[in-house]
C-alpha cells in the first residue's frame, strides 16, 4: 500500500491530498496536471534505502504530507525525461572546465572576503554542472548494480518485442519507426545506435530530443538488470516525453514485458510511471499492471479509481469531444 496524505501549500491556498494506492508490479498513474502523480513518485523515492536520481532531499516537495509505503525499496531510480539536460552538459562541458580553471587561478591570488566570494562562485558552478550532468551520473550509478546476465535478459526481451512490432508493421503496412534509438552508457558518456539505419555514434550533441525516450528505455533495461535479488523501483515522470505516439506505445509495452518477466523470475523489478499519454498507457496495460486515475477539485487531490483497460479516461479520452464542439 502507498499512501500520500496531508496538505500542501499551493500559492495562496492549502490543498488537501488523499491518495491511497495498491501498487502492482507495474503501476501507471494518469490524470490531469497537478493531481499528485509526482507526489506519489517522490514519496516512494524518499522511502528508498538507495536513491539514484537528480532529486536531493530538499527537492522532494512533500512537506506537509505523510508518505507511507509498505513495500520494501532497496533501490529507487527517479527519472524525468522532460528535465534531462545531458545534451546541454555535452555542449557546455569544455566551458565548465575553462571557467573552473580561471576561478582556480583567481582563488590563488586573492585573500580574505574575496577568496570566500570566489569559492562561492566555484561551488555554484559545480552545483550547476552536477545538475545538467545528472543523467550521466544516474546512468553510471544504476549500471554499477547491473550484472551481465540481467542486462542480457533485458535486451533479449527488448529485441523480441522489436521483432514482433517489426513483423506486425510489415504484415499490415504500418508505421515502423517505433524504436529509433538505443542508448548505453560508458564512463566517457553515452553511446547510441539507430536500430533502423544501423548508424551509431558517441555523445548526444548531434541528436534531436529523440534521445529522451531512448534514455527512458535504457533506464528500464538497467533497472530490470539490477533487480535479481534486490527490490528496485523505477520511477518515471512522463516516459513518453518527445516520443512519437507509436514509440510511446512501444515503451509502454516494453515496460509491461519486463514486468511480466520479473514476475515469472521472482525478480524485484517494479515500476511506477506518471503519464499523460493514452498510447503509453494502452501499451503498458496488462495482467501485471494497474492504472490509477488521479483527479482534483478546487480543494483536494484524490484517486478517482482504476482503469479497466477500455473505458473512458477523464482527460485522455476527451480531445475528440473538444475537437467536435469547439470548431
Amino acid at each position: 500500500m502507498i499512501t500520500v496524505k496531508g496538505n500542501i501549500t499551493y500559492g495562496n491556498k492549502n490543498i488537501a491530498v488523499n491518495i491511497e494506492l495498491e501498487p502492482a508490479r507495474l503501476t501507471i498513474l494518469t490524470g490531469p496536471n497537478l493531481t499528485g502523480k509526482s507526489l506519489v513518485l517522490r514519496c516512494l523515492y524518499s522511502k528508498a534505502e538507495i536513491k539514484v536520481g537528480r532529486l536531493s532531499v530538499q527537492d522532494f516537495g512533500i512537506e506537509g504530507l505523510s508518505c507511507d509505503a509498505t513495500e520494501s525499496i532497496k533501490l529507487a531510480v527517479y527519472v524525468d525525461a522532460y528535465r534531462t539536460a545531458i545534451q546541454l552538459y555535452e555542449l557546455l562541458q569544455n566551458k565548465f572546465e575553462d571557467i573552473k580553471e580561471v576561478l582556480k587561478g583567481i582563488y590563488s591570488v586573492v585573500r580574505g572576503d574575496d577568496r570566500q566570494l570566489v569559492q562561492k562562485v566555484r561551488d555554484d558552478i559545480e552545483f550547476v554542472e552536477k545538475r545538467v550532468k545528472a543523467d550521466l551520473d544516474i546512468a553510471m550509478e544504476i549500471k554499477s548494480y547491473v550484472d551481465d546476465y540481467g542486462i542480457k535478459e533485458a535486451l533479449d526481451i527488448l529485441f523480441q518485442l522489436y521483432e514482433q512490432y517489426k513483423q506486425v508493421a510489415k504484415d499490415h503496412d504500418l508505421f515502423d519507426d517505433f524504436f529509433p534509438l538505443m542508448l548505453s552508457v560508458e564512463k566517457e558518456g553515452f553511446v547510441w545506435r539507430d536500430t533502423k539505419t544501423d548508424a551509431r555514434g558517441r555523445g548526444l550533441k548531434a541528436l534531436s530530443t529523440v534521445y529522451a525516450p531512448a534514455l527512458v528505455a535504457m533506464y528500464m533495461l538497467y533497472a530490470y538488470g539490477a533487480s535479481d535479488g534486490r527490490d528496485v523501483y523505477l520511477l518515471v515522470e512522463e516516459p513518453e516525453a518527445h516520443a512519437h505516439p507509436v514509440m510511446a506505445h512501444f515503451l509502454g509495452r516494453l515496460a509491461l514485458r519486463l514486468a511480466e518477466r520479473a514476475e515469472e523470475r521472482g525478480y524485484g523489478f517494479r515500476a511506477v510511471f506518471a503519464t499523460h499519454s493514452l498510447d503509453f498507457l494502452t501499451g503498458a496495460y496488462g495482467k501485471v499492471s494497474k492504472a490509477y486515475i488521479l483527479r482534483r477539485s478546487p480543494s483536494r487531490i484524490y484517486v478517482e479509481g482504476t482503469w479497466d483497460g477500455g473505458s473512458y479516461i477523464p482527460g485522455l479520452s476527451d480531445p475528440g469531444a473538444y475537437q467536435l464542439f469547439t470548431r
